[in-house]
């Protein structure tokens, strides 16, 4: 029996209220998170990924944002609800992040232990040494050599996956409950990014934490994660165990993104696309907005838009083509 969830968003909605119209980013996203799991998002840039989970942190500027509806629980806290002081408890300490590039998320004129041991300082009441002391020791076990030196270093004398292992530590340090990753190894080299996942994976496991790990890369998808939550137009549209989705994908974008993965076994043919764009999110099409892309459009599609159903006990979708319980099949 699964275990109770550690986090629970429900009907986030969060919107841009723009001279051009309203952009519903995360609209009405739904989903859990469980104790030492790791959910995976994917889906085209401007799906939503990314606010959905700087939503739960409470990092999303208002205006132009604004926080239009649901809940986020955690740890018995309503964090839409929560005030300035729980809020600032929870981030960076039972809740982290690491953002997609760490040159800008890193301040460039510190040092890197002044940056870490801030965060210790802030949320487990040490003095100063004391905090430098565990960010040479968090700089030491994300596998930085000589983490004495490197401590003593500007963010800018260090390598793309230097810091990036930097940012690890930094988000562990005060140790967790929930880490999300927004595109941790975008820009970094497959040897390297290889080695940072593999230390996220390991550092998971030592620290007893659930991640939450956005990316477009359906490979480290596969290889990270227990769920994968697939969005599209700030709206989950299929969400299911990872070796499931991969085996079995039922909505039609999921299909699409399976389908455009490269695949060394068809060496020299074109790579299969997903036609068209993701629309603009202040003009979305009517009914689904998967719509005008979709090979297995209906006119239901065209007219009103699913919402996100159990179709087994361990799968939900948003597809008309789904509940209508046609196969939709892979090849």
């Amino acid at each position: 029996m699964r275990k109770q969830p550690i986090l629970q968003v429900k009907n986030l909605k969060t919107y841009f209220h723009t001279d051009s119209g309203t952009v519903k980013a995360a609209d009405d996203v739904s989903f859990d998170v469980y104790p030492e799991e790791t959910l995976g998002i994917v889906g085209e840039s401007g799906c939503g990924k990314s606010i959905t989970c700087m939503s739960i942190m409470q990092l999303v500027e208002t205006p132009p944002g604004k926080y239009e509806g649901g809940e986020i629980l955690f740890d018995g806290i309503d964090i839409m609800k929560a005030s300035k002081r729980q809020i600032m408890d929870i981030r960076g300490n039972q809740i982290s992040m690491i953002f997609q590039e760490p040159m800008t998320s890193l301040n460039p004129v510190f040092r890197v232990a002044d940056q870490i041991a801030e965060a210790i300082m802030v949320h487990q009441n040490v003095n100063k040494k004391d905090a430098e002391e565990q960010a040479v020791d968090m700089l030491r076990k994300v596998g930085i050599p000589n983490p004495e030196r490197v401590a003593r270093d500007f963010p800018f004398a260090l390598s793309g996956g230097m810091r990036q292992r930097v940012m690890i530590a930094m988000a562990l340090a005060c140790k967790p409950k929930i880490l999300i990753a927004d595109e941790p190894t975008t820009a970094l080299d497959v040897t390297i990014q290889a080695q940072v996942l593999q230390l996220m994976n390991d550092l998971k496991d030592d620290y007893q934490t659930s991640v939450i790990f956005i990316t477009h890369d359906l490979g480290v998808i596969a290889e990270m994660s227990d769920r994968v939550m697939v969005m599209y137009a700030g709206k989950i549209v299929e969400l299911a165990d990872v070796e499931e989705l991969f085996t079995t994908p039922k909505h039609p974008y999921t299909i699409g993104l399976m389908k455009s993965k490269p695949d060394m076994s068809t060496t020299g043919d074109r790579l299969t696309v997903i036609q068209g764009n993701v629309p603009n999110l202040n003009r979305l099409p009517s009914g689904c907005a998967f719509h005008p892309r979709c090979p297995y459009v209906m006119d239901i599609c065209k007219e009103e838009t699913p919402d996100l159903r159990d179709i087994s006990a361990t799968r939900k979708a948003a597809c008309w083509k789904v509940f209508q319980e046609k196969e939709v099949s892979y090849e």
